[in-house]
């Protein structure tokens, strides 16, 4: 049986960080049957989640500890879950001067610290949604800490995940401005769908496109119009951009894809983009679509974590 260890770690990286979060974070840590070979695995988790969101029960569908108890038996793991919530609700797991270096702190302050307690070691990472693009976009940054990663569902093709919202966002946002609609929801006890969906464009916006401690939307909110040049600025994270240039990053890394084929923020047609580029390259990689949308995927897991565990046995 796996055990389930919490400690937690000063965050040099997350200092001073503009909105108050606390430096000092939480870090899980879930071993089983390890030996001086077994890899670790990173989990980044989903907008609106943190580290402890992969301990939840569902009494509805598979949870991610359920994939864990199948898994138990037949394999040795040792899994990290760093807390990497903010005021904005989530991380996209990138340096930002408006929200904090999370970026530095995966990739600096949490992948140091699991050396000096494991030892050299494989690390991969692994995630959902938020947590799926920062499983890609950190191996991307930094190909020589990581021997690879499970994206599933990340935010890829912006166009299409991200663009669809803006409309929606700019109607909640224009009358109270970006600081009044931000004062309003984080006071408030309830949301409407709206409203939680200009929040997370505003999020987004905070980690793709600060000035200083300034969030910056990609469009007015006077007139709702797109502003190309922030845009661009968001389209430099997208990992479908991305592979243009940096596809070689990836080479030797073990990259597993998966997505639902009609996901709720189509990011299935981005998951699809991500593949067909990979194999023009001959990289080799796993993809697979299963018949989901967004949520309730950590079945998938159970395709995913023994495609790269069965290589430590």
């Amino acid at each position: 049986m796996y055990t389930i260890k919490e400690e937690e770690l000063a965050i040099d990286a997350l200092k001073n960080n503009p909105p108050g979060d606390p430096y000092v974070r939480k870090i899980i840590t879930l071993e089983n049957n390890v030996n001086n070979r077994t890899p670790v695995f990173i989990g980044l988790p989903g907008f609106f989640g943190s580290g402890n969101s992969f301990l939840n029960k569902n009494y509805t569908n598979l949870d991610f500890m359920d994939v864990l108890t199948r898994l138990q038996n037949d394999f040795s793991f040792i899994i990290v879950l760093p807390d990497t919530m903010t005021k904005f609700g989530g991380n996209q797991f990138v340096d930002s001067s408006a929200v904090g270096d999370y970026e530095t702190y995966i990739t600096r302050d949490l992948t140091k610290h699991i050396k000096s307690k494991y030892g050299s070691r494989d690390i991969f990472l692994f995630g959902k949604s938020s947590g799926g693009f920062g499983s890609i976009s950190l191996v991307l940054d930094r190909p020589d800490l990581y021997a690879g990663f499970i994206d599933i569902s990340g935010d890829s093709y912006f166009s299409y995940c991200y663009m669809p919202d803006f409309s929606t966002a700019y109607m909640e946002i224009r009358e109270s401005g970006i600081d009044g609609f931000i004062d309003s929801y984080r006071k408030s006890y309830t949301h409407t769908q709206n409203q939680i969906t200009a929040y997370n464009v505003i999020a987004m916006a905070a980690f793709y496109s600060p000035e200083n401690t300034t969030i910056r939307l990609p469009f007015s909110i006077e007139t709702g119009e797109l502003n190309h040049e922030i845009w661009e600025r968001w389209l430099k994270f997208d990992p479908v951009n991305r592979l243009v240039n940096e596809i070689d990053r990836l080479k030797g890394k073990k990259i597993i894809l998966q997505t639902g084929n009609h996901d709720e923020f189509r990011i299935n047609i981005g998951m699809n983009i991500i593949h067909n580029k990979l194999e023009k390259s001959n990289m080799e990689h796993v993809y697979k679509e299963y018949p989901a949308g967004h949520f309730n995927t950590n079945y998938f897991y159970l395709d995913s974590f023994p495609e790269i565990l069965k290589n430590y046995k």
